[in-house]
Formats: structure tokens, sequence, C-alpha cells
């Protein structure tokens, strides 16, 4: 997105878990006040629902929405999805866009008329978008463009200060870094018991390996390439 000189966009597809389509037979129990609409007398210990259309609190329903999403994406015009599943890309007289799916938040990047006809093409197929035109947060983390949009500060400041919170004199003192993580730094598992950490400074660790692990997939690896 820097590099290039890209805009971006989040639209959030509203009630998005109500427009997969079941593959499976599913039954529930009757829901309350079904004779009060007019459906006649309902035994609640002995009938039964078919569900006609995938709905929030069944297992299938992110899967059916993300497989509806594909469809209605390359059904658009898109193309993508084999490398990384919930990466896609679109060409057209308007620019480029590139749309990012992490389940109902779609991230759109790309040519500013472009990412304005794909939020048009989406609402034409049914979805109720709602859409922000300000990236300055996606997935919990906190986004910071320079003036010219040049340079981008990424981070979860909330995490660091649950941290703080938390754990106190153990990481008051800890040097701060300017990236997610440090680099040329892996780390390995530990082998050798005698010096194996303890339970909360495992808490540590697994607070910050989320932070790396959450802002470097989501930003670099993905959509962002660092200068």
């Amino acid at each position: 997105m820097i590099l290039c000189g890209y805009s971006a966009k989040i639209a959030d597809v509203e009630t998005a878990f109500l427009h997969g389509k079941l593959e499976e037979e599913i039954y529930m129990e009757c829901p309350l006040g079904m004779k009060e609409v007019g459906l006649g007398d309902v035994n609640s210990e002995e009938d039964a629902v078919l569900l006609l259309q995938s709905i929030y609190g069944t297992v299938q329903s992110a899967r059916q929405y993300f497989k509806k999403a594909v469809r209605i994406l390359k059904d658009i015009g898109f193309t993508g999805g084999e490398v990384d599943p919930c990466l896609f890309w679109r060409k057209s007289n308007k620019g480029t866009c590139y749309i990012a799916l992490y389940v109902d938040d779609n991230l759109l990047v790309g040519d500013p008329a472009a990412i304005d006809e794909v939020i048009e093409l989406l609402r034409s197929k049914g979805f109720i978008l709602k859409v922000e035109d300000k990236l300055t947060d996606y997935l919990s983390c906190e986004i910071v463009l320079s003036k010219d949009r040049k340079k981008a500060w990424l981070g979860q400041p909330h995490l660091i200060a649950n941290l703080e919170k938390k754990f106190g004199d153990k990481v008051k003192n800890l040097r701060t870094y300017k990236t997610p993580g440090t680099p040329n730094l892996n780390m390995i598992h530990n082998t050798d018991e005698s010096q194996a950490i303890s339970r909360e400074d495992q808490k540590i660790v697994s607070i910050r390996s989320w932070d790396v692990t959450l802002s470097r997939q989501t930003f670099e690896t993905r959509y962002c390439k660092s200068s």
C-alpha cells in the first residue's frame, strides 16, 4: 500500500453469517413466539424447525459465509485465493483493488476509484456494508500513517499496556522495539528442564508472541511490504 501509493478502506459485512447456504439438513428446536406470529400450534417437545439458511450459532456459519463471499468475489472479477485463501485482487479500467478477508471484515487496498467500484458491486450482490474510509485500526492493530503516506506505524499499544499492568516490574525495564519483533532472533523449543522459565514468564512470552504474530502476519506478510 505504501510502496504503490494506494488508498485503503475497511468494509464490514453486516449480519454476514446469515448469507451462507446450508449443505446439510439441520433441525433446531422451535423458537418461542411461533404461535403468536401465525405459524400454528407448536409442541416444543415433539416439533422441530428445518433450517433453510445459515444462522448464527451453527458450526457451519463462518465456513458457509466464506464460501459465498469467495464466489461473489470471483463473480465480480476477482482472482486469487490459491496461495493465501483470504487474499484476492481485481483489475479494471478504474484501477487495481486488493481485498483481504478476515471473517466479515474486509480490507480493501488499491486505487480509490477501483475500491469504490468494488464496494458498489458487493452491495449489488446483497451485502450490506459498513464502510470506514480511514484506515486507523484493523484487527486490533493501530495504524498511523505519515502525512505524506510514505511511512506507517503498526502496533498494539493496548496489549503492551495490559502487559505492563499485569506483570509490572517484570517488564518495565525490558528493551522496546520499533519493529514488531527482534530482527534475526528466532524462538526455539527448550529441551533443558533446568532452564525452563516460570508459568508467569511463559504468559509474558505468550502475550508478546501474539502481538508479534498478529502484527506481522496481518500487515507485513499479507498487505504492507515494509520499506
